[in-house]
């Protein structure tokens, strides 16, 4: 893999992160609240509710579980990038 394609892909992927954490803070700074998780009403539905930050800890504890397989391969690709 060459240098230009990790590039294209650390570019890929940290461009729309960088998108919704624009929109996350541009939403927080008007309503002083945060879009976050809050149900799965039916599989492959997600419930998205403005909530205040003191509640964030309390509804992330319950989506951890599900989202460490995620987030563990994306760690994975990301060391197997940086190997390459």
């Amino acid at each position: 893999m060459g240098r230009a394609f990790r590039q294209g892909v650390i570019v890929g992927i940290l461009g729309p992160l960088a998108f919704l954490a624009a929109l996350v803070g541009w939403i927080y700074r008007y309503t002083r609240k945060i879009p976050f998780l809050v149900s799965r009403p039916a599989e492959g539905e997600l419930a998205i509710k403005l909530v205040d930050p003191q509640e964030v800890p309390t509804l992330w504890q319950q989506w951890k579980a599900e989202l460490d397989p995620v987030v563990a391969r994306f760690r994975a690709l990301g060391e197997e990038l940086k190997a390459k």
